[in-house]
């Protein structure tokens, strides 16, 4: 009994470690099957620290909860035309957005605050 459970347990593990493989490749060849994108970049974003980065300079035009005021709501679409839902497009926009809203990067905004508040959009708000 006991074989079969330490068996058990290394096969839970190599199909853990396949199934991670499979969704970095699916991330970089972009939307799958069904349209959606696996977001492993918004994944490895640290998302409180983009909380943080997105209280302080964000939420003033676009709501704490990510609803609009001033600025657009986050969920759902993001601007009109549609913007893709990704992290590479939401880091683009936030990077060289188009007026009104202002332009955070490179400073006060590093690379990395705008991976992190990107990470802390796609995963907050839906």
């Amino acid at each position: 009994m006991r074989r079969l459970a330490i068996g058990s347990l290394i096969a839970i593990v190599c199909l853990s470690i396949v199934g991670l493989s499979h969704a970095k490749a699916v991330s970089a060849a972009g939307p799958g099957v069904d349209g959606s994108t696996v977001q492993v970049a918004a994944m490895m974003a640290d998302v409180a620290a983009g909380k943080k980065i997105y209280d302080a300079n964000c939420a003033s035009c676009h709501g704490a909860k990510g609803m609009g005021g001033v600025g657009p709501s986050l969920h759902g679409t993001l601007k009109n035309p549609a913007m893709p839902r990704t992290q590479k497009a939401l880091v683009a926009w936030i990077k060289n957005p188009k007026p009104p809203m202002p332009k955070l990067y490179p400073a006060p905004l590093s690379d990395k605050d705008v991976d992190n508040v990107a990470g802390y959009v796609l995963a907050t708000f839906k």
